[in-house]
């Protein structure tokens, strides 16, 4: 083996120990400058929003990528997949969870289909192994937009409940962190613990450890199990995103293909374009939407 196919596997196999443990990995520039610029133009093109735009003005576009075709290269991009195959295995799916944003940023959520630590299918793994992941791309710099991804490592594996006095010391501390301005860039604090509620208010989750924010440049992707915790920050400059998700075809691809198509009426997932069927099948990435199954399992928390 040359040496250099020997240190790309030796990546891969450091990436892939990584993202079991952790739950996330950080592929730096995966799309060179010319893709970047080219992706981020089409993103300005269907969201009509400019660089000037990010204070007042933001865009989503659910199942965005498999409903513009400029963007279905990335899809098969050959780099994404060799990292893809690394982490999940040979036969990654297309599970067409995808969005298209522009200056949009967000809180603390899960993406998974069952977003209650273990509750509902996603976390049992008795028959087949949880590999739904999610990649993120973004095509503006650290130093225009302060634009970072916050995540909680492990969090797709443990949480750890709060004793009252615990949740008392952490609202506290939360409230000092965001106002000596905790949320902006370079402010020097650590971020305090994320208090999940239950419906009526009643605290009794926190994260496992500290949030690592990410900051990303033109270009880089995470990659991130879809049960782990992560949240966007506050941006000072204009930000453009790429969404994609993949997983081996199994009942947890099954099921997080019938939460975004059958459940989530909202996004309004549509038909596959049959020309993207037909490159999808030919690459060995299609796998068939599964009838809809009772949604008592699924939340949107």
């Amino acid at each position: 083996m040359h040496a250099e196919a020997f240190r790309a596997r030796l990546r891969c196999g450091m990436v892939a120990v990584k993202f079991r443990n952790q739950g996330y990995a950080f592929i730096p520039r995966l799309l060179d400058a010319v893709d970047t610029r080219c992706f981020r133009n089409a993103i300005q093109n269907l969201s009509r929003l400019g660089d000037a735009d990010y204070e007042a003005k933001t865009f989503a576009c659910p199942d965005g990528v498999s409903l513009n075709r400029e963007f279905w290269p990335l899809i098969w991009n050959a780099k994404l997949l060799d990292t893809i195959r690394s982490i999940i295995g040979p036969l990654p799916r297309y599970t067409r969870h995808s969005d298209i944003h522009a200056h949009r940023t967000g809180g603390w959520h899960r993406d998974s289909a069952c977003r209650e630590f273990q509750s509902g299918p996603d976390w049992d793994e008795s028959r087949d192994p949880y590999q739904v992941i999610r990649v993120a791309i973004y095509l503006q710099s650290f130093a225009e937009s302060g634009s970072m991804l916050g995540v909680l490592p492990g969090s797709h594996r443990f949480e750890e409940r709060l004793s009252p006095r615990e949740v008392a010391y952490w609202r506290k501390r939360s409230q000092l962190w965001h106002a000596c301005g905790g949320g902006t860039i370079d402010a020097g604090l650590p971020e305090p613990p994320i208090i999940r509620t239950r419906r009526g208010g009643i605290p009794y989750l926190s994260p496992p450890t500290e949030p690592i924010w990410i900051k990303t440049e033109p270009g880089d992707c995470i990659i991130f199990d879809q049960r782990l915790y992560h949240s966007a920050c506050p941006i000072h400059g204009p930000k453009y995103a790429i969404f994609l998700s993949y997983s081996p075809e199994n009942e947890h691809c099954r099921n997080h293909l019938r939460y975004y198509l059958h459940f989530r009426k909202d996004l309004k997932y549509g038909p596959l374009d049959s020309e993207l069927e037909s490159e999808l099948k030919s690459r060995s990435l299609f796998v068939e939407v599964p009838e809809p199954q009772a949604e008592a399992a699924f939340t949107r928390v």
